[in-house]
C-alpha cells in the first residue's frame, strides 16, 4: 500500500553534489523531508529517493548549503500523465471505461439462489423473469420484499425467503418446508392401498388399516393390499357400522428382474500423441468468441470457464474460458476373453448402484457372463426387493382421494 501510494503521488531519484552534502541531509531531517535509499554515488555524490511535493521544499537547503542537485530519475502518476499528455485516444479510453463500470455497478448481473431442494435454480428464475427481475436490470428497479412476497405466494411450500443485495448480485435464500396443518389435513384423508407391481410379498409391516394379504402371497398389479375401512361388528358378527381411515403400510415384494447386455470384443482405442493445445475464448450474454482455431477430428477439447469480476460481489456480465486440445489417434483393438469378462462384470456392478440408489435391494444375482470369438453377453437376472404400494380410494367411500404414494416407484 505504502509503494502504491508513492507512485501515486510520484517520487524522484536525485544527486546531491557539493562540499556540505551532509548538512544538506541533516537539514532535510531537521525539516521533515523523508530522504530513502540514501547511497554514495560512484563520482562520491549522495545519491537519494524523495517525493515531489518534498522535492520542491529543497530550494532554501540548496541555496544554505551551496550544493548541486540533479534529477536522475522520474517515476510515478503524475509524470506518466504528463509523458502521455499528446495521447488523447488514451485518456479519452480511460474515461470511457470509467464510466463503463460505472454503469456496470448500477445493474443487476448475478441472481443468486440457495436453499432451494423441491424447486430448481432454472424454474426459480424463469418465474422471475415473468415478474420482470431478470439479468441486467438496474438495482433501484430491484424491490426486495416485493420478490420475496411473490415467490412465497407463487410456491406455497417455501415457509421463509430473503432477498437482498450485494454489489451487482441479488442474493435469494429460501427455506422450504410443508405445513404441520397441511400434512395433517393429507394423512387424515381416507383410502386404502393396493399394489402397483407384481411379486411375492416378503416383509409387511402394517399401522393403520386392515391387510388384505400376508408374507409369502403373491400380488398383483391392482389387488388390494390394506383396507381403509374399519367394519364395527355387533355380537351376531352383523356390520353395524364402517369407519374409514387413511391406511399405512410398509409392505416390500420380490422379483425377477431381467438382466441383459451385449457388447463386441472389437474396440477403437483413443490412443495420446502427446500434443496439445491451449487457447481461450470470450463469453458475453449470447455472444460467443473463441480464440483457440479450428481443428480437425481427432482432438479432445476440455474448457474451464471464469465469469470476469472486480470485486467479490461486483460480477461482469461476461466470462473468460480457458480450452485444452489434446491430440489422439483411433487404434483398432480388441478384448481378450478376461478383460471382457471384467468389463462386464463392471458394467453390471454399475447397474447394481442405481437400483440401490432408487431404493432397490437385491438379494440374488443370477446373472452368467459368456464370452465367444466376437462378443461377450451378461444375461439372466437379479432377485429384487422393493417397496411397493398405491394410496386408493376405498370401497364404499364417497369422498375421493387421488393422491398417490410413489415410494416404490
Amino acid at each position: 500500500m505504502e509503494r502504491l501510494l508513492r507512485y501515486l503521488a510520484g517520487y524522484v531519484l536525485i544527486s546531491v553534489r557539493g562540499e556540505q552534502a551532509e548538512r544538506f541531509l541533516n537539514l532535510c531531517r531537521s525539516r521533515g523531508i523523508a530522504l530513502t535509499k540514501i547511497c554514495r554515488g560512484e563520482d562520491q555524490c549522495l545519491n537519494a529517493v524523495l517525493s515531489v511535493k518534498d522535492f520542491f521544499l529543497l530550494r532554501p537547503l540548496r541555496s544554505k548549503t551551496k550544493v548541486h542537485i540533479r534529477i536522475l530519475e522520474k517515476h510515478g502518476l503524475p509524470f506518466f500523465f504528463f509523458r502521455s499528455k499528446k495521447r488523447k485516444a488514451f485518456f479519452v479510453g480511460i474515461l470511457l471505461c470509467l464510466c463503463l463500470l460505472g454503469f456496470l455497478s448500477t445493474r443487476i448481473w448475478n441472481i443468486h439462489v440457495e436453499g432451494n431442494r423441491k424447486h430448481s435454480t432454472q424454474e426459480i428464475l424463469e418465474f422471475l423473469e415473468q415478474e420482470g427481475v431478470v439479468h441486467g436490470m438496474a438495482r433501484s428497479r430491484v424491490n426486495c420484499s416485493g420478490i420475496a412476497a411473490s415467490i412465497r405466494k407463487k410456491y406455497p411450500e417455501i415457509t421463509w425467503v430473503s432477498a437482498r443485495i450485494e454489489g451487482t448480485r441479488l442474493l435469494l435464500t429460501i427455506q422450504e418446508g410443508i405445513l404441520m396443518e397441511e400434512k395433517e389435513e393429507e394423512e387424515e384423508k381416507p383410502c386404502s392401498i393396493i399394489a402397483d407391481k407384481e411379486g411375492t410379498i416378503v416383509k409387511m409391516v402394517t399401522r393403520r388399516g386392515v391387510p388384505q394379504v400376508k408374507p409369502g402371497d403373491v400380488c398383483k398389479k391392482g389387488d388390494l393390499l390394506v383396507l381403509g375401512r374399519l367394519d364395527i361388528r355387533d355380537d351376531s358378527q352383523e356390520v353395524v357400522r364402517s369407519e374409514y381411515v387413511h391406511a399405512d403400510a410398509d409392505i416390500y415384494i420380490a422379483y425377477d428382474l431381467p438382466y441383459y447386455r451385449s457388447f463386441s470384443l472389437k474396440h477403437v482405442n483413443k490412443v495420446p500423441t502427446g500434443e496439445e493445445r491451449r487457447g481461450i475464448y470470450l463469453k458475453a450474454g449470447s455472444w460467443y468468441l473463441e480464440l483457440e482455431g479450428d481443428v480437425s477430428s481427432g482432438w479432445e477439447r476440455t474448457a474451464e470457464e471464469y465469469p470476469l469480476r472486480i470485486t467479490e460481489n461486483f460480477v461482469l456480465p461476461a466470462s473468460l474460458g480457458i480450452v485444452t486440445l489434446k491430440q489422439y489417434r483411433e487404434e483398432q483393438a480388441a478384448y481378450t476373453q478376461e478383460e471382457a469378462r471384467k468389463l462386464a462384470f463392471s458394467r453390471l456392478q454399475r447397474y447394481e448402484e442405481k437400483l440401490m440408489e432408487k431404493g432397490l435391494q437385491i438379494s440374488t444375482n443370477n446373472v452368467t457372463i459368456e464370452t465367444d470369438d466376437m462378443t461377450c453377453t451378461s444375461s439372466g437376472s437379479l432377485r429384487v426387493t422393493e417397496r411397493i404400494g398405491r394410496e386408493a380410494l376405498t370401497e364404499g367411500q364417497k369422498e375421493p382421494t387421488e393422491r398417490t404414494s410413489d415410494d416404490g416407484e
